[in-house]
């Protein structure tokens, strides 16, 4: 599959994770969910107020491709969010035929038999355009018609995603999602056609070598007003990345991500300023295994303390397990136990 095509898929893929179940655990604490939902928000800004409750961290950008405005602080995001969230237990499966027109499943299942999600979706490829129809076990079907093109070193990509509910009632809904790209200069819109209440979009420039400045905004149509404005800086070369970002001028937010030698990585992730002056932050390190599995903790302001390993199990199978406990009462307090299997063929 073509790069370009591989992009927009997995740009617009999220879509089949967002009805899933959360994960979340009944004692956790609501700086904990929040950073959560600000990951999700980061990497699927159409996702409506409803759908923000799955962790999902930006992929890294292809090689010739500028990253996005969600790829601000995503290695951070990565080592402090990524498999810290794990509920009891989780088993995800998914499957695709490798021919022209592509055929997937997948399923998820958690503690509870009424949380068990999946889908079937069928895409197929015509040239430089693409179409998808996915249906849901919450009764949504989507569909999804998409084009790319390149010109004179420029990328234009479209996609027209509609999605109908059939749950209780017959619901319609419907919005297109457009991008130019060429360095240094990306654009990315979200314009809603039918029952869709949010315009978005942002601007990103990368007027250095490895310096990114941009500015994000969302509209809503409801309420005749903006939601959201979004300033962000960033500097990234692989081994250091740095990231700001001023949110309706009022909140301030930063994280740092350094790599140390072959394995070692350290994070921060803090709230510098707010608006309601609530100090959050986390600091986490890793350690990666020149066979690929990554051991990482994490401490929160509130003395939470967590641990992740991450593995393969050959070249299908991904594991994750999470443990976690309460620093200032490490006998009494809260504990949490998670583990995840991921399976692809």
């Amino acid at each position: 599959m073509p790069k370009m095509n591989q992009r927009l898929r997995n740009l617009f893929r999220r879509n089949k994770m967002r009805a899933r179940p959360t994960t979340y655990h009944k004692d956790d604490k609501t700086e904990e969910k929040k950073e959560e939902q600000e990951a999700e928000k980061q990497e699927a800004p159409e996702a409506s107020a409803q759908e923000v409750e799955v962790e999902i961290i930006p992929s890294p950008p292809a090689e010739g491709e500028m990253p996005s405005y969600f790829h601000v602080g995503a290695l951070a995001k990565e080592c402090l969010i990524n498999g810290f969230k794990l509920g009891a237990w989780q088993l995800q499966c998914t499957t695709r035929t490798n021919k022209d027109c592509y055929l997937s499943s997948f399923g998820e299942g958690y503690p509870t038999v009424d949380s068990v999600f999946g889908g079937l979706e069928a895409f197929k490829e015509i040239g430089n355009c693409s179409v998808s129809l996915s249906w849901f076990t919450n009764n949504e079907f989507l569909s999804e018609i998409g084009v790319r093109a390149m010109n004179l070193g420029s990328q234009w990509y479209a996609l027209l995603k509609s999605t109908m509910g059939t749950k209780d009632e017959v619901t319609f809904k419907t919005k297109l999602k457009c991008g130019f790209e060429r360095d240094p200069v990306k654009v990315e819109l979200v314009v809603p056609l039918y029952k869709e209440p949010l315009c978005m979009g942002y601007i990103l420039v990368s007027p250095i070598e490895n310096w990114l400045l941009g500015y994000r905004t969302v509209y809503n149509l409801d309420d005749q007003g903006f939601d959201k404005h979004a300033l962000c800086l960033a500097y990234n070369d692989g081994i250091t990345e740095v990231g700001l970002k001023l949110e309706n001028f009022g909140d301030l937010r930063g994280s740092i991500f350094r790599r140390f030698g072959e394995g070692w990585a350290f994070a921060i992730k803090s709230n510098l300023y707010g608006s309601e002056n609530v100090k959050q932050f986390a600091i986490g390190v890793q350690y990666a295994l020149q066979n690929g599995t990554l051991l990482k903790a994490k401490l929160r302001e509130d003395s939470r303390i967590g641990f992740v390993y991450q593995s393969k199990i050959g070249e299908n199978i991904d594991v994750k397990y999470h443990a976690a406990f309460d620093g200032v009462d490490p006998i009494d307090g809260n504990h949490r136990i998670g583990v995840s299997w991921n399976f692809h063929c």
